[in-house]
Protein backbone atom coordinates (compact mmCIF):
# COMPACT_ATOMS: atom_id res chain seq x y z
CA UNK A 1 0.00 0.00 0.00
CA UNK A 2 0.86 3.56 -0.57
CA UNK A 3 -0.80 6.59 1.21
CA UNK A 4 0.69 10.01 -0.11
CA UNK A 5 1.07 12.71 3.44
CA UNK A 6 -0.29 16.29 1.94
CA UNK A 7 0.25 18.99 4.06
CA UNK A 8 0.90 22.44 4.54
CA UNK A 9 3.87 22.53 6.58
CA UNK A 10 6.28 19.58 8.24
CA UNK A 11 8.56 19.54 10.98
CA UNK A 12 10.86 21.71 11.86
CA UNK A 13 7.85 23.54 11.10
CA UNK A 14 5.74 24.32 13.29
CA UNK A 15 1.98 23.67 13.71
CA UNK A 16 -0.34 21.31 14.88
CA UNK A 17 -0.67 19.94 11.10
CA UNK A 18 2.73 19.39 10.95
CA UNK A 19 3.12 17.21 13.73
CA UNK A 20 0.46 14.98 12.68
CA UNK A 21 1.58 14.56 9.44
CA UNK A 22 4.93 13.96 10.89
CA UNK A 23 3.50 10.88 13.39
CA UNK A 24 0.42 9.49 10.50
CA UNK A 25 3.69 9.37 8.11
CA UNK A 26 6.11 7.40 10.73
CA UNK A 27 3.52 5.06 11.80
CA UNK A 28 2.46 4.05 8.16
CA UNK A 29 5.83 3.82 7.64
CA UNK A 30 6.42 1.36 11.04
CA UNK A 31 3.58 -0.75 9.18
CA UNK A 32 5.46 -1.17 5.89
CA UNK A 33 3.17 0.96 4.07
CA UNK A 34 4.62 3.53 1.58
CA UNK A 35 4.60 7.17 2.74
CA UNK A 36 5.70 9.88 0.52
CA UNK A 37 5.41 13.52 1.17
CA UNK A 38 4.06 16.03 -1.15
CA UNK A 39 5.03 19.69 0.83
CA UNK A 40 3.40 22.61 -0.18
CA UNK A 41 5.41 25.02 1.99
CA UNK A 42 8.01 24.18 -0.83
CA UNK A 43 6.21 26.22 -2.93
CA UNK A 44 5.61 29.25 -0.54
CA UNK A 45 7.79 31.59 -2.56
CA UNK A 46 5.20 32.13 -5.73
CA UNK A 47 2.33 33.95 -6.06
CA UNK A 48 -1.08 32.62 -5.10
CA UNK A 49 -2.84 30.91 -7.27
CA UNK A 50 0.63 30.11 -9.05
CA UNK A 51 1.59 27.78 -5.81
CA UNK A 52 -1.71 25.73 -5.89
CA UNK A 53 -1.32 24.86 -9.44
CA UNK A 54 2.34 23.82 -9.13
CA UNK A 55 1.41 22.25 -5.60
CA UNK A 56 -1.14 20.52 -7.83
CA UNK A 57 0.76 19.17 -10.43
CA UNK A 58 3.78 17.89 -7.84
CA UNK A 59 0.88 16.17 -6.33
CA UNK A 60 0.12 14.84 -9.03
CA UNK A 61 3.19 12.85 -9.69
CA UNK A 62 3.99 11.72 -5.90
CA UNK A 63 0.46 10.17 -5.92
CA UNK A 64 0.28 7.98 -9.27
CA UNK A 65 -0.09 4.52 -8.14
CA UNK A 66 -1.20 5.67 -4.67
CA UNK A 67 -3.94 4.30 -2.82
CA UNK A 68 -5.07 7.44 -1.00
CA UNK A 69 -4.01 10.69 -0.20
CA UNK A 70 -4.46 11.91 3.60
CA UNK A 71 -4.36 15.83 3.59
CA UNK A 72 -3.29 17.76 6.58
CA UNK A 73 -4.66 21.13 5.58
CA UNK A 74 -8.69 22.44 4.62
CA UNK A 75 -7.96 24.57 2.31
CA UNK A 76 -4.57 24.86 0.47
CA UNK A 77 -3.43 21.49 0.23
CA UNK A 78 -6.80 19.94 0.31
CA UNK A 79 -8.09 21.90 -2.71
CA UNK A 80 -5.13 20.51 -5.35
CA UNK A 81 -5.41 17.39 -3.16
CA UNK A 82 -8.97 16.53 -4.32
CA UNK A 83 -8.50 17.37 -7.97
CA UNK A 84 -5.77 15.12 -7.89
CA UNK A 85 -8.08 12.57 -6.00
CA UNK A 86 -10.70 12.72 -8.71
CA UNK A 87 -8.41 12.73 -11.44
CA UNK A 88 -5.88 9.62 -10.38
CA UNK A 89 -9.53 8.15 -8.91
CA UNK A 90 -8.56 7.45 -5.33
CA UNK A 91 -9.74 8.09 -1.94
CA UNK A 92 -8.48 11.88 -0.41
CA UNK A 93 -9.03 12.14 3.13
CA UNK A 94 -8.92 15.48 4.62
CA UNK A 95 -8.07 15.92 8.79
CA UNK A 96 -10.06 18.56 9.59
CA UNK A 97 -8.56 20.83 12.82
CA UNK A 98 -9.18 24.50 11.88
CA UNK A 99 -11.05 26.75 9.79
CA UNK A 100 -9.64 28.82 6.89
CA UNK A 101 -12.94 31.05 6.26
CA UNK A 102 -12.71 32.18 10.22
CA UNK A 103 -9.67 32.77 10.21
CA UNK A 104 -9.19 34.60 7.08
CA UNK A 105 -12.74 36.84 8.04
CA UNK A 106 -10.95 37.57 11.46
CA UNK A 107 -7.46 38.86 10.24
CA UNK A 108 -9.09 40.94 7.53
CA UNK A 109 -11.98 42.57 9.75
CA UNK A 110 -9.93 41.81 13.12
CA UNK A 111 -13.10 41.55 14.30
CA UNK A 112 -13.08 38.58 17.30
CA UNK A 113 -16.21 36.51 16.25
CA UNK A 114 -15.68 33.12 18.26
CA UNK A 115 -15.61 30.45 15.84
CA UNK A 116 -18.87 28.49 16.95
CA UNK A 117 -21.28 32.09 16.53
CA UNK A 118 -19.66 32.58 12.58
CA UNK A 119 -22.22 30.85 10.67
CA UNK A 120 -25.40 31.96 12.77
CA UNK A 121 -24.29 35.28 13.24
CA UNK A 122 -24.64 37.21 10.12
CA UNK A 123 -21.51 37.98 8.97
CA UNK A 124 -20.50 39.27 6.04
CA UNK A 125 -17.76 37.28 4.15
CA UNK A 126 -15.85 39.71 0.80
CA UNK A 127 -15.40 37.50 -2.05
CA UNK A 128 -12.50 35.60 -1.62
CA UNK A 129 -13.97 34.39 1.91
CA UNK A 130 -17.16 33.82 -0.15
CA UNK A 131 -14.87 31.76 -2.89
CA UNK A 132 -13.03 29.87 0.10
CA UNK A 133 -16.51 28.71 1.39
CA UNK A 134 -17.83 27.38 -2.08
CA UNK A 135 -14.74 25.22 -2.71
CA UNK A 136 -14.21 24.17 0.94
CA UNK A 137 -18.05 22.82 0.37
CA UNK A 138 -17.26 21.46 -2.62
CA UNK A 139 -14.05 19.48 -1.95
CA UNK A 140 -15.84 17.85 1.20
CA UNK A 141 -18.87 16.43 -1.67
CA UNK A 142 -15.45 14.84 -3.16
CA UNK A 143 -13.83 13.58 0.38
CA UNK A 144 -13.81 11.73 3.54
CA UNK A 145 -13.23 13.84 6.33
CA UNK A 146 -11.38 13.15 9.30
CA UNK A 147 -12.52 15.66 12.28
CA UNK A 148 -10.27 15.96 15.42
CA UNK A 149 -13.39 16.80 17.50
CA UNK A 150 -16.74 16.55 17.62
CA UNK A 151 -17.37 19.71 18.79
CA UNK A 152 -15.89 21.46 15.04
CA UNK A 153 -18.34 18.44 13.44
CA UNK A 154 -20.73 20.06 14.80
CA UNK A 155 -19.96 23.40 14.26
CA UNK A 156 -19.67 22.43 10.60
CA UNK A 157 -22.10 20.22 9.89
CA UNK A 158 -24.80 22.58 8.56
CA UNK A 159 -23.04 25.20 6.93
CA UNK A 160 -21.45 22.99 4.64
CA UNK A 161 -24.01 20.36 4.20
CA UNK A 162 -22.36 17.45 6.16
CA UNK A 163 -23.34 13.97 6.75
CA UNK A 164 -22.38 10.84 8.72
CA UNK A 165 -21.51 9.13 5.63
CA UNK A 166 -18.32 10.86 4.98
CA UNK A 167 -17.16 12.00 8.16
CA UNK A 168 -15.57 10.26 11.21
CA UNK A 169 -13.74 11.86 14.39
CA UNK A 170 -10.84 10.82 14.73
CA UNK A 171 -9.27 12.39 18.06
CA UNK A 172 -5.93 14.11 18.56
CA UNK A 173 -2.79 11.85 20.02
CA UNK A 174 -2.43 11.95 23.54
CA UNK A 175 1.51 11.19 24.28
CA UNK A 176 2.89 9.40 27.23
CA UNK A 177 3.99 11.71 30.12
CA UNK A 178 7.38 13.40 30.42
CA UNK A 179 9.14 12.90 33.47
CA UNK A 180 8.63 15.82 36.14
CA UNK A 181 10.81 18.36 36.32
CA UNK A 182 10.21 19.54 39.69
CA UNK A 183 10.30 22.81 38.75
CA UNK A 184 8.00 26.13 38.47
CA UNK A 185 9.70 28.82 37.17
CA UNK A 186 7.04 31.09 37.88
CA UNK A 187 5.79 31.75 33.93
CA UNK A 188 2.93 31.65 31.95
CA UNK A 189 3.79 30.41 28.47
CA UNK A 190 1.88 31.95 25.47
CA UNK A 191 3.13 30.50 22.74
CA UNK A 192 2.36 30.21 19.29
CA UNK A 193 1.18 32.95 16.13
CA UNK A 194 1.02 36.82 16.71
CA UNK A 195 -2.55 36.95 14.72
CA UNK A 196 -5.73 38.47 15.99
CA UNK A 197 -7.72 35.12 16.99
CA UNK A 198 -5.19 34.56 19.29
CA UNK A 199 -6.28 37.62 21.52
CA UNK A 200 -2.28 38.85 22.64
CA UNK A 201 -3.47 42.02 22.85
CA UNK A 202 -6.51 41.58 25.08
CA UNK A 203 -4.40 38.76 26.81
CA UNK A 204 -1.75 41.39 27.83
CA UNK A 205 -4.32 44.13 29.30
CA UNK A 206 -5.83 41.39 31.56
CA UNK A 207 -2.17 39.80 32.72
CA UNK A 208 -1.29 43.64 33.19
CA UNK A 209 -4.23 44.44 35.53
CA UNK A 210 -3.93 40.55 37.22
CA UNK A 211 0.08 42.04 38.28
CA UNK A 212 -0.98 44.96 39.46
CA UNK A 213 -3.53 43.53 41.78
CA UNK A 214 -0.28 41.17 43.41
CA UNK A 215 0.27 38.26 40.99
CA UNK A 216 3.70 37.46 40.63
CA UNK A 217 3.74 35.54 37.74
CA UNK A 218 6.01 36.50 34.84
CA UNK A 219 4.49 36.05 31.15
CA UNK A 220 6.61 34.29 28.41
CA UNK A 221 5.67 33.61 24.67
CA UNK A 222 6.96 33.53 21.57
CA UNK A 223 7.47 30.88 18.59
CA UNK A 224 9.91 28.06 18.85
CA UNK A 225 10.52 24.63 17.59
CA UNK A 226 8.14 22.23 19.46
CA UNK A 227 10.46 20.39 21.15
CA UNK A 228 11.82 23.49 22.72
CA UNK A 229 8.66 24.27 23.85
CA UNK A 230 8.12 21.13 25.56
CA UNK A 231 11.19 21.77 27.53
CA UNK A 232 9.83 25.40 28.41
CA UNK A 233 6.28 23.80 29.47
CA UNK A 234 8.31 21.07 31.87
CA UNK A 235 9.31 23.92 33.82
CA UNK A 236 6.60 26.60 33.92
CA UNK A 237 3.72 27.06 35.97
CA UNK A 238 1.18 27.00 33.48
CA UNK A 239 0.33 27.44 30.03
CA UNK A 240 -2.25 29.70 28.33
CA UNK A 241 -4.57 29.39 25.53
CA UNK A 242 -6.74 32.60 25.74
CA UNK A 243 -7.52 32.51 21.57
CA UNK A 244 -10.89 33.11 20.24
CA UNK A 245 -11.33 30.06 19.71
CA UNK A 246 -9.07 26.94 19.59
CA UNK A 247 -10.23 23.52 17.91
CA UNK A 248 -7.96 21.55 19.43
CA UNK A 249 -4.64 23.01 20.94
CA UNK A 250 -1.95 21.03 21.05
CA UNK A 251 -0.45 22.70 23.71
CA UNK A 252 -2.91 21.86 26.48
CA UNK A 253 -2.23 18.14 25.62
CA UNK A 254 1.74 19.25 26.02
CA UNK A 255 0.80 21.16 29.51
CA UNK A 256 -1.26 17.98 30.43
CA UNK A 257 1.82 15.30 29.38
CA UNK A 258 3.95 17.50 31.54
CA UNK A 259 1.38 17.64 34.58
CA UNK A 260 1.08 21.59 34.27
CA UNK A 261 -2.58 23.16 34.51
CA UNK A 262 -3.91 25.91 31.72
CA UNK A 263 -6.24 28.56 30.92
CA UNK A 264 -8.10 27.93 28.40
CA UNK A 265 -10.74 29.46 25.72
CA UNK A 266 -14.11 28.59 26.37
CA UNK A 267 -14.56 28.37 22.48
CA UNK A 268 -12.63 24.92 22.12
CA UNK A 269 -13.10 21.62 21.24
CA UNK A 270 -11.29 20.84 24.41
CA UNK A 271 -12.94 23.09 27.02
CA UNK A 272 -15.57 20.24 28.14
CA UNK A 273 -13.06 17.44 28.07
CA UNK A 274 -10.52 18.95 30.04
CA UNK A 275 -12.50 21.90 32.62
CA UNK A 276 -11.03 19.50 35.23
CA UNK A 277 -7.38 20.32 34.85
CA UNK A 278 -7.57 24.00 34.07
CA UNK A 279 -9.44 27.42 34.32
CA UNK A 280 -11.95 27.71 31.46
CA UNK A 281 -12.02 31.94 30.56
CA UNK A 282 -13.43 33.58 28.42
CA UNK A 283 -11.72 35.39 25.59
CA UNK A 284 -14.10 38.70 25.13
CA UNK A 285 -14.33 39.27 28.58
CA UNK A 286 -10.98 41.12 30.42
CA UNK A 287 -12.05 40.59 33.89
CA UNK A 288 -12.81 36.85 33.24
CA UNK A 289 -9.31 36.72 32.23
CA UNK A 290 -8.35 38.02 35.03
CA UNK A 291 -10.27 36.08 37.21
CA UNK A 292 -8.29 32.76 35.71
CA UNK A 293 -4.93 34.11 35.73
CA UNK A 294 -5.72 34.87 39.42
CA UNK A 295 -7.19 31.32 40.07
CA UNK A 296 -4.12 29.90 38.11
CA UNK A 297 -2.07 31.60 40.77
CA UNK A 298 -3.92 30.26 44.04
CA UNK A 299 -1.72 27.92 45.85
CA UNK A 300 -4.90 26.17 46.78
CA UNK A 301 -6.25 25.90 43.32
CA UNK A 302 -3.20 25.32 41.61
CA UNK A 303 -2.17 22.52 43.54
CA UNK A 304 -5.59 20.81 43.38
CA UNK A 305 -5.29 20.84 39.28
CA UNK A 306 -2.23 19.43 39.49
CA UNK A 307 -3.24 16.39 41.43
CA UNK A 308 -5.89 15.69 39.17
CA UNK A 309 -2.96 15.75 36.07
CA UNK A 310 -1.54 13.06 37.99
CA UNK A 311 -4.55 11.21 37.97
CA UNK A 312 -5.26 11.31 34.69
CA UNK A 313 -3.46 8.54 32.61
CA UNK A 314 -4.94 8.36 28.96
CA UNK A 315 -2.76 7.49 26.25
CA UNK A 316 -3.12 7.72 22.63
CA UNK A 317 -0.58 7.36 19.96
CA UNK A 318 0.07 8.48 16.41
CA UNK A 319 -0.59 4.71 15.78
CA UNK A 320 -4.33 4.66 17.22
CA UNK A 321 -4.28 8.04 14.59
CA UNK A 322 -3.23 6.29 11.39
CA UNK A 323 -5.51 3.64 11.96
CA UNK A 324 -7.97 5.22 12.48
CA UNK A 325 -7.61 7.29 9.84
CA UNK A 326 -6.63 3.78 7.75
CA UNK A 327 -10.05 2.44 8.48
CA UNK A 328 -12.20 5.25 6.50
CA UNK A 329 -10.51 3.93 3.36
Amino acid sequence: MRIVIATGIYPPEVGGPALYAKGVKESLERDGIEAPLALFSTFRSYPSGVRHVLYGLHLLKVARSASAIFVFDTYSVALPATVVGLILRIPVIIRVGGDFVWESYVERTQKLVPLPLLYTSGVTFNFKERVAFTLVKWMFRHTKLAFNTQWLYEIWKKPYGLSNENTRVVENAIGHRFESSGKDDGSILFFGRQIALKNHVAFHRAFARAQADGMTLELKEGIIPHAELIEKIRTCHAVAIPSISDVAPNNLIDALRSGKPFLLTKYSGYAEKYKDFGIIIDPLDEADMVRGLREIADPVIYERLCTRIKEYTEVRTYDDVAREMRAIL
